[in-house]
C-alpha cells in the first residue's frame, strides 16, 4: 500500500482489477481473504473488476482444456463455479448485469452475442 500511495492518492476511490489473476489462487478460503485484503484498503467508492475461468457441466471441454493445462503447465489453474465466482464480491454492490459470461458484460449489440464463454466477469463497488 505504502508503494502504491506513490502513484494512487487513497483519499479518492480508486479501481482494483483483477482480470484472470485470482484463477491462480487455488485455496477458495484464500482467494476470497485476498480478494477482502486488496478491498478493505481501499477507500469507499472503489471498484473491483475481477475474471475468473468457471466450471459448469454444460462446457466438459473447458474442464479438459485446464486439466491438461495442469498436468502440462504452470502455474495451475483453478476453476470455480459462477456462484463460487460471485461470493468474491461479498460485501460489494455488485453492478448490472452481475457475474456472467464476460462476453455477455453490457454488450453493445446484444442480438448477435456468441454462445456463453468459461470466463465469468464482474464489476462491483465499495459501499
Amino acid at each position: 500500500m505504502e508503494q502504491a500511495s506513490a502513484t494512487l492518492d487513497f483519499t479518492r476511490p480508486v479501481a482494483l482489477i483483477l482480470l484472470g489473476v485470482v484463477i491462480f489462487v487455488e485455496d477458495e478460503a484464500e482467494a476470497h481473504g485476498i480478494v477482502r485484503r486488496l478491498m478493505d484498503a481501499l477507500p469507499s467508492g472503489s471498484h473491483l473488476v475481477l475474471s475468473h475461468t468457471i466450471t459448469r457441466p454444460d462446457m466438459p471441454d473447458v474442464d479438459a482444456a485446464v486439466a491438461f493445462w495442469n498436468e502440462n503447465g504452470t502455474p495451475r489453474l483453478t476453476q470455480r463455479t459462477p456462484e463460487a465466482v460471485t461470493r468474491l464480491f461479498d460485501g460489494l454492490e455488485l453492478l448490472q448485469p452481475g457475474v456472467v459470461s464476460c462476453n455477455r458484460w453490457r454488450p453493445d449489440d446484444d442480438t448477435a452475442l456468441p454462445a456463453e464463454v468459461a470466463m465469468f466477469g464482474g464489476v462491483a463497488r465499495k459501499p
